[in-house]
Formats: C-alpha cells, structure tokens, sequence
C-alpha cells in the first residue's frame, strides 16, 4: 500500500513498537548528560515545531477536511451540545490532561537552573502559562468544531500522513526526544538521592549506579508507553502525579511544617480549612482519573 508517510516510506517493515525501543535506547544516553546547556537549542526548535503544527492542523481543518473555511468550524461548534452526557467521565478523562499541561511543579528547579536570570521565573511562568492557557482554549475548539466526537487525543491524528506533516511530526519527535531528559531529570535526582544518598550521588565512582537508576527509569517510561495513546498516558501522569504535586503536597506540607515549628496555632482556621479543602480536591481528582 502506498504511502505518503516520509518514515513509512523508508522503514516500511518497522514495528511500532520497535521505534518505541529505539526511542528509549536513545533517552537512556540523552538522560545521563547533567549540563543542560547542551539541550538549549531545543527551545527554539520547540517553539517551531509546536507553532508549525497549530498552523498546519488549522491550515488543514480550513482549506481540506472538513474545509469550508473558519465559518463551517464555528456553525459545527453552535450545534454541539453544551455539556458532555456524562461530566464524570469528561471530567476524568481531562483533568489529568490539564494537569499535565499546566501544574509544572515538578520542572520548577530545572527551569530556574536553565534561566540566565532566574529570580525572574515567577513572572515569566505566569506570563507562559496565560499565553498557552488563550493558544489551547482557541485551538481546542476550532479543532473540536472540525471534527467534532471524531477528534482524536493528539490532534494531529486527524490529518492526512502527507510529506509536510510528516515532517512537522518528525520535528516534534525531535523536540521531545531532547525535552524528556529536562523534565526527567528531577525524578532522575530525587531517585538518586534515595538510592546512593545526597553526597554519593555526586561522586564520579557513583557513575555506573547512577545509569543503572538511569536505566531503570527509562525502561519504566517504555512501559508506561505501552498503555495507549498519548492522551491515556498524559492523563495518568497529569492526574496521578502532577495534580499530587500540585493539590496535596502542598497543604500537607504547609500543615505539617506548622506543626513541626510549634507555629500551628497561628495558622488561622480559615487558612487550614483551606489546606484541607486542596488536598480533598487532590484526592478527588486523582481517584477520578
């Protein structure tokens, strides 16, 4: 069968699977380098890649399938119904995705380390964080109004495999492949402090136990990849981890330290409620996902 897919096209006989494997050998060494300046040119070409497929899929959705321009998404839009028919399976199968997106706590130190200035991270995170919040409200919805129930967990999956999607994929591929060892490395470090303690950890004689920890991660990773799509998989850690992270962590820590210090009676019953009302949702929501 003929395709225009550019990878197909010249590994037509490798399985999914073995790319997946291929994927995880080359992370193991990516994800043992510890000088992130060597990851810096990635931003940019994430940027690229990430602007590229939002032009592209919109490209598509206006001019090919379904076509018709802007106007046949917005008449699709005012036609579907206003909430879901069920909100606790809406609600569960999204949380998490949202969580993933936006609750980065656990990329906070290796963000700050990369900053030429860091002291400036607080109001660069909240200026990042509303820009992507109006980029993915709007796009969410055009593309919901392309194709409607049809609308798949990575977008991208509703357009044709043609030479310059394809190529827009491999960019990303590319972009991720040198974002995965940023964002592991804050497992990677917490893990190694665990095993071989803070000082060991540091050590050059540590090396071959900290890829062995190294190697251990990434092959959970390819684990994790073999429960489905991209969207199951965002959701699980988005709702699991991130919303731990972000919603129970935090109130427990802040009430277990007041308690430590001998300072819980300052805390006012308003602001421990509140702990409590936080960490309640947290459960919540990751029980729902």
């Amino acid at each position: 069968v003929e395709t225009m897919n550019i990878v197909r096209q010249y590994l037509p006989d490798i399985s999914k699977s073995s790319f997946e494997l291929a994927a995880a050998a080359i992370l193991f060494p990516l994800s043992c380098i510890r000088d992130y300046s060597v990851f810096a040119f990635t931003s940019a070409l994430g940027v690229f890649a990430v602007v590229g497929g939002i032009l592209v899929t919109l490209a598509y959705g206006i001019l090919v399938d379904p076509g018709g321009g802007l106007s046949v998404a917005i008449e699709s839009i005012e036609t579907l119904p206003m909430w879901p028919t069920s909100l606790s399976s809406a609600f569960g199968g999204s949380f998490g995705t949202i969580c993933y997106l936006f609750a980065i706590n656990f990329l906070t130190f290796p963000v700050i380390n990369s900053m030429k200035t860091p002291s400036e991270y607080n109001g660069a995170v909240s200026k990042a964080v509303a820009g992507v919040w109006v980029v993915n409200v709007i796009f969410s919805i055009l593309a919901l109004g392309f194709y409607r129930e049809q609308t798949q967990d990575l977008v991208l999956a509703n357009l044709d495999n043609g030479p310059y999607l394809s190529a827009l994929k491999l960019l990303l591929c590319v972009d991720l492949l040198f974002t995965f060892p940023i964002v592991f490395s804050s497992g990677r470090q917490i893990l190694e402090n665990a095993i071989l303690g803070p000082e060991d950890a540091s050590r050059d004689e540590s090396q071959w136990t900290r890829a062995a920890i190294v190697a251990g991660a990434v092959t959970s990773c390819y684990g994790l990849a073999q429960l489905g799509g991209f969207g199951a998989v965002a959701n699980l850690v988005g709702g699991v981890a991130q919303g731990t992270l972000a919603f129970i962590m935090p109130p427990a820590i802040a009430i277990a330290l007041s308690k430590k210090s001998g300072r819980e009676e300052e805390m006012q019953g308003v602001q421990k409620v509140g702990q409590y009302a936080v960490a309640t949702f947290g459960v919540s929501v990751g029980s729902a996902v």
